[in-house]
């Protein structure tokens, strides 16, 4: 069978929508919950008692996978033109853009918060998990604050420092699922707001075949991995 038109050089790019969010007690739980009166069937979520929020997308590469092709990553580009904007006096969070070979439950998600305070910040991946470091394929890691000297725009994030991590390693799974996650150091208070711009997660790629043993050595790895 030919796969003469699927191999090459591709560029993939998915989208997530922007969010608008508020922090709010519900009983004794506290969770990020999209404001009503902008977005009702916004695809950010937040997790209870977490102080974070998260965006779940994938890539579909099931039309590689059925003529068991290899996708490599060249490079992965987030494109978030628009500003970050906090209200809170809590005025420090990460950002994390993940491209995973493995979907993270919401318990993965939670052991990264678990992971992520003022004293100790551990991303999937590395040492504490959730992951391992091959599952990984792209990482951006970015630490924003508030800049005391900006006084034009109210709630105003900064980057002040940006941490590239992940393996790179090639793929023949199904789908590559995409990550957004913001994370707080220390807790917001209820009725504290987040805002987050659209983004591009821009992948470009090499679609290869391989030879057989490597390729079914792959998938094995894959299998493994995913039953840890």
């Amino acid at each position: 069978m030919s796969t003469r038109a699927l191999t090459g050089r591709r560029v993939l790019t998915k989208q997530v929508e922007n969010a608008d969010m508020i922090y709010l007690q519900d009983g004794a739980d506290l969770e990020w919950h999209n404001r009503p009166t902008t977005y009702s069937e916004s695809e950010w979520r937040g997790i209870t008692n977490k102080a974070m929020v998260y965006n779940e997308q994938y890539f579909d590469l099931s039309g590689y996978e059925l003529d068991d092709l290899t996708m490599g990553t060249v490079a992965c580009r987030i494109q978030d033109p628009g500003v970050y904007l906090y209200s809170g006096d809590t005025d420090v969070f990460c950002v994390y853009d993940i491209v995973s070979q493995e979907r993270l439950s919401e318990a993965d998600l939670s052991l990264m918060k678990t992971n992520c305070d003022t004293f100790q910040q551990a991303a999937p991946g590395m040492n504490k998990g959730p992951l391992d470091h091959s599952q990984i394929v792209s990482g951006t890691y970015r630490l924003f604050t508030k800049n005391a000297n900006v006084v034009g725009l109210a709630g105003l994030m900064l980057n002040a420092r940006t941490v590239k991590f992940g393996s790179g390693n090639p793929t023949a799974v199904q789908k590559l699922w995409v990550y957004r996650i913001v994370m707080f150091l220390q807790t917001p208070v209820a009725g504290d707001m987040l805002v987050i711009p659209a983004t591009n997660v821009v992948l470009l790629a090499e679609v290869y075949k391989e030879d057989e043993v490597p390729y079914m050595m792959r998938l094995k790895r894959s299998y493994e991995l995913a039953q840890d």
